[in-house]
């Protein structure tokens, strides 16, 4: 019932904390980029989440590249203050 948005984007939401666990269990690679295919293979994200939202819960250590389609506002300072960056599609 009701209104239901056909163009609506469903987002997979990651916490920088979520990527710096990962990171330290050798799931991902901190000298790869971190792209939407990188975060399914290392079970971050489910396979059928088109796009990706990083948010900036939790702190991280390691300096990555990081590909999303939306990234808030702390997630890309705390990643830049790590050394690293989030590129934005």
């Amino acid at each position: 019932r009701g209104f239901n948005n056909i163009s609506r984007v469903e987002y997979a939401v990651l916490n920088v904390q979520d990527l710096q666990r990962a990171i330290d269990a050798k799931k991902l690679d901190a000298k790869k980029d971190v792209t939407r295919e990188a975060l399914v293979a290392a079970g971050l994200i489910k396979a059928t989440a088109l796009e990706v939202k990083l948010l900036g819960k939790g702190e991280i250590k390691s300096k990555v590249t990081v590909e999303v389609a939306k990234a808030s506002k702390t997630a890309i300072a705390a990643v830049e203050k790590a050394g690293g960056s989030v590129k934005v599609a």
